[in-house]
C-alpha cells in the first residue's frame, strides 16, 4: 500500500540534498581555485604586479568556477544524499512503507532543475562581466599593458560607423597589420558589395589595401576586379581591432551570437562558435540530468545496501567521465563539420538523459 507522498519526508529529502550540494559546491570551487592558483601565480607575478591587482583576478574567476563545477556539485549532492540513506537503511525503509517513488526523486529532481535554469542566466549576466573584469585587471594591472590594446587579435570583427562590417583573422598590433582581410558593405539586410585583401594598413585616415579583390552587385549582375594596391575610405583606427578577446566558452550567449553574424555576413567559417554557442545552452541542464542518472544507479542498488553504496559511487563517476568525454567528443564532431552543431552538443544529454529514465524505471519496478 502507498502512502503517497508524505510532506516531511520530501522536505527531509530537499533539505539533505541543498545542504550536501551546497557544500559539494563550495568544496569544488576551492579545489579548483587553488589549482588555477599554483599553475597561474608563476606567470602572474612575473611583472611584479600589486597584490591586489593578484588577488582581485582571482576572486573575479570565481563565477566562471562555480558555473563549470555546478553539475559535478548536484552528482555529488546527490550521491552523498541517496548513499548515506542506503547505508542507514531509511531508503528501503521507506520504499517498503509505501512512499510514492516521486516522494524520493523530486526534491531532488526539483532543485537541480532550478540550478539548470538559474545556470542559463548566472552565464550570460554575472560570468561575462566577471570574466571581462578579470581580464581588464590581467591586461591592465598584472600585464601592464594599455588599457583595450593588445598586442595581437585573432578573428577581430567590427562594425564601422557607417554600417559596414571588417573581419581580419589578424590583426597585429606590431606590425600594424590586418591580415586577410573581409569588407563586407550592407544596406539594411542586403549585402552590396565585398571586398577581400591579402592585409590593409591604416594611412591618414583610411586604409591601404594589398592585393585586393573587389566584388560589387549592380542589379542582378557582379562587378569584379583585382587591385594591387587600394586607398579604402574607413574612419576605424587598429585600436577598434586590437580589442580584448576572450576564449569562446568564456563568451556569453550574445557574444557568440553576435560573431557568429558577423562570420556569417563576412562568408567566414563560424562552425567553432555555433558549436560553443549551443553548448552554452546545453552544459547547464547536466545538472538535471546527472541528478537524474543518479537517482537511476542508487535506486538500482537500493536492494543491498552494503554494496549498493560503493557500486552507485563507482557507476555514477565512471558515468560522469563518460558524460565528459561525449560532450568533447561532441565538440570535435562539430567543429569538424560531421554532425550539426545543435545534435552535436546535445548528443551527450540526450543519450544520458534516457540512461537515467531507463534506470529509474527499471529500479521503480521492484
Amino acid at each position: 500500500m502507498k502512502i503517497g507522498r508524505p510532506r516531511i519526508i520530501m522536505r527531509y529529502l530537499h533539505t539533505e540534498f541543498i545542504r550536501n550540494f551546497l557544500l559539494a559546491l563550495f568544496g569544488l570551487t576551492i579545489l579548483i581555485l587553488i589549482g588555477n592558483l599554483f599553475d597561474e601565480l608563476a606567470r602572474l607575478t612575473r611583472q611584479d604586479p600589486p597584490a591586489w591587482a593578484v588577488a582581485a583576478y582571482f576572486v573575479l574567476r570565481v563565477p566562471y568556477l562555480l558555473a563549470q563545477a555546478m553539475p559535478l556539485a548536484v552528482l555529488i549532492g546527490t550521491l552523498f544524499t541517496l548513499t548515506s540513506m542506503l547505508r542507514s537503511h531509511e531508503l528501503i525503509a521507506m520504499r517498503a512503507g509505501g512512499v510514492d517513488q516521486w516522494a524520493l526523486a523530486w526534491p531532488i529532481l526539483a532543485p537541480a532543475l532550478v540550478v539548470s535554469l538559474g545556470m542559463i542566466a548566472f552565464d550570460e549576466t554575472v560570468v561575462p562581466w566577471a570574466n571581462s573584469r578579470s581580464a581588464e585587471i590581467k591586461r591592465v594591472h598584472i600585464r601592464k599593458q594599455p588599457l583595450h590594446e593588445l598586442e595581437v587579435v585573432n578573428r577581430a570583427a567590427v562594425w564601422t560607423v557607417d554600417g559596414k562590417l571588417v573581419y581580419a583573422e589578424q590583426a597585429n598590433g606590431e606590425e600594424g597589420l590586418l591580415h586577410r582581410v573581409t569588407i563586407a558593405e550592407i544596406y539594411g539586410r542586403k549585402l552590396l558589395g565585398r571586398v577581400d585583401a591579402e592585409s590593409a594598413r591604416p594611412e591618414r585616415g583610411a586604409w591601404v589595401l594589398t592585393k585586393a579583390l573587389v566584388c560589387r552587385w549592380r542589379k542582378d549582375e557582379m562587378d569584379t576586379r583585382r587591385v594591387r594596391r587600394a586607398v579604402y575610405p574607413l574612419a576605424e583606427t587598429m585600436g577598434n581591432f586590437l580589442r580584448d578577446e576572450r576564449e569562446l566558452k568564456e563568451q556569453s550567449m550574445r557574444e557568440l551570437r553576435d560573431n557568429i553574424r558577423k562570420l556569417r555576413q563576412a562568408g567566414r567559417d563560424y562552425s567553432s562558435e555555433r558549436v560553443f554557442y549551443h553548448l552554452k545552452w546545453a552544459f547547464p541542464f547536466a545538472s538535471v540530468i546527472v541528478a537524474l542518472l543518479a537517482l537511476g544507479i542508487s535506486f538500482t542498488f537500493q536492494t543491498n545496501p552494503r554494496e549498493g553504496v560503493a557500486a552507485s559511487v563507482t557507476v555514477a563517476i565512471l558515468s560522469a567521465i563518460a558524460y565528459i568525454f561525449l560532450v568533447q567528443f561532441g565538440q570535435v564532431l562539430g567543429m569538424g563539420g560531421v554532425l550539426p552543431p545543435v545534435i552535436s552538443m546535445w548528443m551527450a544529454n540526450v543519450v544520458f538523459f534516457v540512461a537515467g529514465v531507463i534506470l529509474l524505471w527499471r529500479a521503480w519496478r521492484w
